[in-house]
């Protein structure tokens, strides 16, 4: 398994959506105070909570729940107002599943919008107290910060883009010559480029590993098995992806893919292996905010070794 340097972020580059995020919960917490102020995100299911301000609840950050059950999903989806100093009387609310794991009274939320108009969290603020009186009547104020947010969402997209043409680049010098498929400099690159991404904004990232070996009833010479094996990978891989050859096993980073498309990628490409008489042992992974990348990356490639091992030992051979 390669070894990825990571390079952290110099902090006089301009600000980024987490260092936005920071500066927004410091104001609101000195002009809103609440028990809990978030920046979330909404990916799969679940509303994730990027950044914390104030946390009378002692929520981790990277943690979660089921946006099913929040506050927030009742205000985008039903109309709900976005503010509601008392809770209880709003109806809509009152009997939000998630007030069953944390006592919330009162509510403050404004949606974050992403680049091609789809939800990418809520600046959500709860207290487990009623908020009566000024201050949380300001509305616009917390509506004007959310869409600041989503004006610095638009910038780390392109400066995404921008990221994504330098990795071509890269990839055009650093290919294998025999496969085809990028080189460990690519991969290095963009696993870094990832994770300084991911804990930005916890994209939707999963990570494969794989090795291919000859079926035993069809011998087939070592370098052939890698040329159908990235030939099987261009064939079922989705775009957005980075696939190299790293010596004795194939990587490859899905980026904006949900984990159970992941899953099914996966599927897809062990059916396309067996379909060329390969014999493909695959592990897989999905970043996860709360653990980090690295922990998803060791995660798929101990699969893949387990299921080597499972195949080496087993009572067949």
């Amino acid at each position: 398994m390669t070894t990825t340097a990571i390079h952290r972020p110099d902090p006089a580059v301009p600000v980024n959506f987490r260092q936005a995020g920071e500066r927004v919960l410091a104001y609101l917490r000195e002009h809103l105070p609440m028990g809990f102020w978030s920046i979330t995100r909404i990916e799969n299911g679940r509303q994730t909570y990027l950044a914390l301000g104030q946390n009378a609840y002692g929520l981790p950050p990277g943690g979660s729940h089921p946006w099913a059950s929040s506050i927030c999903v009742r205000m985008i989806e039903n109309g709900g107002p976005r503010i509601a100093p008392v809770v209880d009387e709003v109806p809509a609310y009152a009997d939000a599943p998630v007030r069953q794991a944390v006592p919330i009274n009162a509510y403050c939320g404004s949606p974050i919008m992403d680049v091609d108009g789809s939800l990418f969290g809520v600046i959500c603020g709860i207290s487990p107290e009623v908020k009566q009186g000024p201050g949380l009547e300001d509305q616009p104020l917390v509506d004007l910060l959310a869409g600041l947010l989503t004006d610095v969402l638009r910038g780390e997209r392109l400066l995404a883009e921008l990221e994504n043409l330098e990795l071509e680049r890269l990839a055009q010098s650093d290919r294998d010559p025999l496969t085809g498929l990028a080189g460990p400099r690519t991969w290095d690159a963009a696993v870094n480029q990832e994770f300084l991404r991911f804990g930005r904004l916890a994209d939707p990232t999963s990570v494969i590993f794989v090795t291919v070996k000859a079926d035993p009833q069809t011998p087939t010479q070592v370098d052939d098995v890698a040329r159908r094996a990235a030939s099987a990978m261009r064939d079922v891989l989705p775009k957005d992806v980075v696939a190299a050859r790293l010596g004795a096993h194939f990587g490859i980073l899905l980026r904006n893919v949900s984990e159970m498309e992941s899953l099914q990628v996966a599927e897809q490409l062990v059916r396309q292996l067996k379909e060329l008489k390969l014999l493909p042992y695959v592990g897989v992974s999905a970043w996860r905010p709360a653990e980090g990348p690295f922990i998803a990356i060791e995660e798929a490639f101990e699969q893949m070794n387990a299921e080597m091992l499972a195949e080496l030992t087993s009572p067949a051979r």
